[in-house]
């Protein structure tokens, strides 16, 4: 590894770090599949374009990676002494050594904790993007004795999803770069229609606002409603209220059908709820389905929560309102389902705003840049 100088045969003499990027599910057995993966998957597929590159997975036995995903290593894991300790036999451990950067995009966890360790022993740089997410292992313990304990504030530096996730880190030590976000090419450009439903993707979870939408939508107009649900008596709940309304749920619908739903839809909601138990909102890092939607040419409904509103641009790609106020929804809804020139010309707006801000290409030059530049400030004795 030579995390301070230009990789032997780069053509323009660029650092071209090897990067292991860890993703908020890593068992390959049993991963679940939401924004945080997604975000980890693009990021590492258009980061390989511009340097090596590779997510990891964890199984028990070393396999190779299924297809369709980006540059993968599959690592073998086993429990040792604790689950919550670094879960890599001899084989795994020394593989980690093969990284000049290792990019962590979910902690606490023990599977971090091991790449922390492996950091800060060999010398290789340590990036943390927060996804959301986590569990028990050792760290979390050290940091109920002190936060200033908490061993991820060795790490060289956090490369946030927005500007709002890097507020709950300003107390950190190291550098702090913002990335935001991507668009899967789901709707190729001008392929969209305009037939006059709204439409919600994203996993049914209260917090998600799905029923707030259900209940602000106005009479005689369409809802599609695509996602799984992940809490019974939330969706029942759901369903009761679609009672009577134009209300269709699709939730097993694979990357085909979101693009078919995305192609039609008049506009697209994340209409997500605060939290109100608590200063730290984490429910929505980045909104990747108002930067999908937007990439389709489609106008967004959001709230005025956590990082949404720097998706956005209010009354051209689409509207913020207030979050709970079913008035402001309804009233919003109502023009861009009741107008389909206004939908069109808000969405033509929205996939330009989209291909200048919020493509994984661009993602991935600020990652790289961002690992360059603490590799220099660490050259350089800082």
């Amino acid at each position: 590894m030579n995390p301070d100088g230009p990789n032997p045969g780069a053509p323009d003499g660029e650092w071209r770090p090897r990067v292991l990027v860890l993703p908020a599910s890593c068992e390959l057995e049993h991963r679940t599949i939401g924004g945080g993966e997604r975000y980890a998957s693009e990021y590492t597929r258009a980061l390989a374009r511009l340097t090596p590159a590779e997510q990891l997975l964890i199984a028990p036995a070393v396999v190779p990676p299924p297809e369709g995903l980006p540059p993968t290593r599959v690592l073998a894991t086993r429990r040792i002494l604790s689950p919550l300790l670094p879960p890599f036999p001899r084989d795994s451990w020394r593989a980690l050594a093969g990284y000049d950067v290792l990019h962590i995009m979910c902690f606490p966890t023990a599977i971090a904790d091991g790449l922390l360790l492996s950091g800060c022993l060999r010398g290789q740089l340590i990036v943390l993007t927060d996804v959301g997410g986590g569990g028990r292992c050792t760290s979390t313990y050290l940091t109920r004795f002190s936060p200033r304990l908490n061993p991820y504030r060795l790490a060289h530096g956090h490369a946030h999803l927005s500007a709002y996730a890097s507020r709950l880190f300003t107390s950190w030590p190291g550098g702090h770069a913002v990335l935001h976000g991507g668009a899967r090419e789901l709707a190729p450009a001008g392929s969209g229609r305009f037939d006059g439903y709204a439409l919600f993707v994203g996993r049914l979870l209260p917090h998600k606002g799905v029923r707030e939408i259900i209940m602000a939508l106005p009479e005689g107009r369409e809802l599609h409603v695509v996602g799984r649900p992940y809490d019974a008596a939330y969706f029942a709940s759901l369903q009761a209220a679609a009672l009577g309304r134009r209300v269709r749920f699709i939730t097993d619908a694979d990357d085909d059908e979101v693009a078919r739903q995305y192609a039609g839809a008049n506009v697209v909601l994340q209409p997500s709820l605060p939290n109100l138990d608590g200063p730290e909102d984490r429910s929505e890092l980045l909104g990747l389905v108002a930067i999908e939607a937007q990439a389709a040419g489609k106008p967004v409904i959001v709230t005025q929560t956590t990082s949404l509103p720097e998706l956005v641009i209010d009354g051209t790609t689409g509207f913020i309102v207030p979050p709970r106020d079913r008035a402001a929804l309804q009233t919003a809804l109502e023009r861009l389902l009741g107008e389909p020139g206004l939908a069109a010309r808000m969405g033509a707006a929205a996939r330009e705003h989209a291909a200048a801000h919020f493509t994984w290409d661009a993602v991935a030059r600020r990652g790289l840049g961002f690992y360059r530049q603490l590799a220099a400030v660490r050259a350089a004795g800082g």
